[in-house]
């Protein structure tokens, strides 16, 4: 929808496995050009003459047609996570440095207003020196969350999701964490469960990892539990804990915090309809046609992936 509201996009094609959702998205977004049945994206690549390429398949294509849009010079939206191994990301990171073309990865959270406001605290030394954060984001897990839009339930198959819940949901949680606190250093651990899912990967995880600027963080993710989404940051001079949702009230202290204007701000957030995927396009267009690569770009997107093939080394 991002790009049928761009005043600057044109849709010319789609290729979907599954000819009713082609069909319905071709109608609805006025596309002309329809290509249905496996590895059809490889057809349509070939043969329509595209400016851009917008990934959103299974997590096992992404690789794939990352690279042959990079083959075709294609400009490239791809949705996290861009790859599911290491080796994937260093194809695609060869490949992209003899190119001149605008990656960027699909991170829309980093477009909700409130993480501007969690920023605008950390930045002016608010809660004073960092110490730890904690990202916990859960919801029913995949085909309970949202109706499934395929009959192959790929997310909970090992091979070509590439892993569960952490590479689902975490990857979200370390990109808006890097996005805030800088770099991390490494992970130190993870526990798992398969608690509520029939299925090879975890569905329930915790991470525990640290910065360079050695703030602790633990990052909660789940399928198994109530959708929820809340950012505690703790520092030397009091902490905040944050519903990314809006829908609880914002947690403080010491009391004398809410004399600060930005926690102020904080208080007084509401959530808008407004799309932060829709943001993310236009930020992308707008790169592109300015010529000028910025985040969430490929990097990013290499890092979280990197981040959750290093959590998963601990498992046992």
């Amino acid at each position: 929808m991002g790009y049928a509201k761009n005043p600057d996009c044109e849709l010319v094609a789609i290729a979907s496995r599954t000819a009713e959702h082609a069909k319905t998205a071709a109608e609805k977004f006025f596309v002309p050009k329809v290509y249905v049945g496996d590895n059809t994206w490889e057809k349509m690549v070939d043969e329509q003459d595209l400016d851009i390429i917008s990934i959103c398949t299974p997590n096992y294509l992404h690789a794939p047609i990352v690279l042959k849009a990079i083959e075709k010079n294609c400009h490239i939206l791809c949705e996290k996570p861009i790859a599911i191994s290491r080796e994937e990301l260093t194809h695609i990171e060869s490949e992209l440095a003899s190119k001149n073309l605008i990656f960027f990865t699909s991170f829309s959270k980093r477009y909700n207003p409130i993480f501007k406001l969690i920023k605008n605290v950390i930045e002016e030394d608010i809660l004073g020196k960092i110490t730890s954060i904690r990202y916990l984001f859960s919801h029913y897990g995949p085909y309970k969350s949202w109706n499934a839009r395929s009959v192959e339930k790929w997310f909970i198959d090992s091979k070509k999701a590439g892993g569960g819940v952490l590479l689902d949901l975490g990857v979200h949680c370390i990109d808006i964490l890097r996005h805030l606190f800088g770099e991390y250093d490494k992970v130190n651990g993870i526990n798992y469960n398969t608690s509520c899912i029939n299925m090879e990967d975890e569905d329930n995880c915790n991470v525990l990892f640290r910065f360079k600027n050695d703030i602790l963080g633990l990052i909660n993710v789940s399928w198994c539990n109530e959708p929820s989404e809340t950012l505690d940051i703790f520092g030397t001079k009091g902490f905040i804990k944050v519903d990314i949702s809006g829908r609880s009230p914002l947690s403080f202290g010491p009391k004398s915090l809410k004399r600060n204007k930005k926690i102020k701000d904080l208080l007084e957030f509401k959530p808008t309809d407004e799309s932060n995927q829709n943001k993310l396009i236009d930020h992308f267009i707008n790169c592109i046609q300015t010529k000028k690569q910025e985040s969430p770009n490929f990097d990013d997107g290499k890092k979280a992936v990197e981040f959750v093939i290093e959590a998963y080394s601990f498992k046992i």
